[in-house]
């Protein structure tokens, strides 16, 4: 394991990390200056354990959010304040000059974005007063609230997107998967969350529609292509759906398989099961039957993918590795809540506290269960793969 300090010994610092790689983190940091943002974009070298000021930008607009895309040699920033129009721009990861800055212009109110790579970007825009007929339109023709523009950053042009599943689904909804080298587009399409399904299954006897979840496969440079040509029909493969008797909805990548929860509504016998993109076999991973003890949750992490069964005692925490981990350790519950486990021993717990001035702080600790020591860190964390960041 590797532990990261990016802390500043002057300051409290409000940081987005947007990537973790082998030599270098890249991450926001926002400051209030007067009346205006200060948005900083900055890199640090593991190596020499130097931070670098990439660029940054005066936001006049107090209002502004931004959306940070990394890829290996730009970086994609989006600043949008919920209305018609967006700043998409377009940065040297090395200089950070800008390659390309513009305004666009979309009808309705911004919803989410979506970077599909570091060409192509996917806005998604909901009603808003001066459109508000027009959505209730498109919405009788569609059955979608949002519709859904591809931004193509080499020819500065946009594609209004005609394919209703695209469209449906918000930058959530869409997950990037690199498999030996070729990458694929997952798609998550549930009905409604699962309390809502839960109550279609149980009065099914009145309802005639497909109620179905699915989740679907597509080869990412031809979805790009389909949806520049205009195409309604893109190419997709479903690798995992459930009808209205049960569930199924994503849970994570790890290599080359992509994780998914199904659960039966009759028995309420639930399942973690995997997709396997490179061979296309499909296995039940493990059982994610509710312990007996009610102390004892599962806890799943997106990235790195990893299952464990965590029971939270007053005195003791004992953490289990069930999929992609083979931990087997425990600590004292006062080091705060269980939240990762690196290299199958060291255990990662957060806790958060006010002081006599009531402000609120929040402590990291890492617990080494090979020794039984343990380290506190005054920060948040950043966990990816075996580097545990604290800012």
């Amino acid at each position: 394991m590797t532990v990261v300090d990016i802390r500043n010994i002057f300051s409290k610092r409000d940081i987005e990390i947007f990537e973790v790689s082998r030599s270098f983190i890249y991450y926001a940091e926002e400051k209030n200056e007067g009346s205006a943002n200060e948005l900083f974009i900055l890199e640090y070298n593991r190596a020499t354990r130097r931070e670098r000021l990439i660029t940054n930008y005066t936001l006049e607009d107090p209002t502004f959010v931004e959306h940070i895309f990394s890829f290996s040699g730009s970086i994609v920033l989006i600043l949008e304040n919920g209305g018609n129009s967006l700043w998409l721009i377009e940065i040297d990861k090395k200089t950070g000059s800008e390659i390309n800055r513009r305004k666009v212009v979309c009808t309705g109110s911004f919803r989410s974005c979506c970077a599909l790579d570091e060409s192509h970007i996917l806005i998604y825009m909901g009603p808003d007063e001066e459109n508000s007929e027009m959505f209730r339109q498109y919405k009788e023709m569609t059955g979608n609230d949002t519709l859904c523009y591809l931004y193509d950053l080499k020819t500065n042009s946009k594609t209004f997107v005609k394919n209703r599943l695209i469209a449906k689904l918000s930058g959530d909804g869409i997950k990037i998967m690199d498999v030996h080298g070729i990458k694929n587009v997952i798609l998550l399409d549930p009905f409604a969350d699962e309390e809502i399904k839960k109550g279609y299954y149980e009065e099914q006897r009145w309802i005639n529609a497909d109620i179905r979840d699915n989740i679907w496969l597509c080869d990412l440079n031809d979805l790009i292509r389909e949806l520049e040509q205009g195409s309604e029909e893109i190419t997709k493969k479903c690798i995992a759906s459930a009808d209205i008797k049960a569930l199924a909805r994503y849970m994570g990548i790890a290599g080359d398989k992509m994780y998914f929860r199904a659960k039966e509504f009759r028995t309420g016998n639930e399942k973690l099961c995997s997709y396997d993109v490179f061979t296309n076999s499909l296995r039940v991973e493990c059982d994610l039957a509710l312990p007996e003890d009610e102390n004892t949750v599962y806890i799943i992490e997106e990235n790195p993918f990893t299952v464990f069964t965590v029971t939270s005692g007053k005195d003791e925490t004992v953490v289990r590795g069930v999929v992609n981990s083979t931990a087997s350790l425990r600590y004292k519950s006062d080091l705060g809540g269980f939240v990762a486990c690196i290299e199958n021993r060291y255990a990662i717990a957060t806790r958060a506290y006010y002081d006599e001035e009531n402000e609120l702080h929040s402590e990291c600790t890492v617990y080494d269960s090979e020794n039984g020591m343990s380290e506190t860190y005054e920060c948040s964390c950043y966990i990816k793969n075996n580097t545990l960041v604290i800012y």
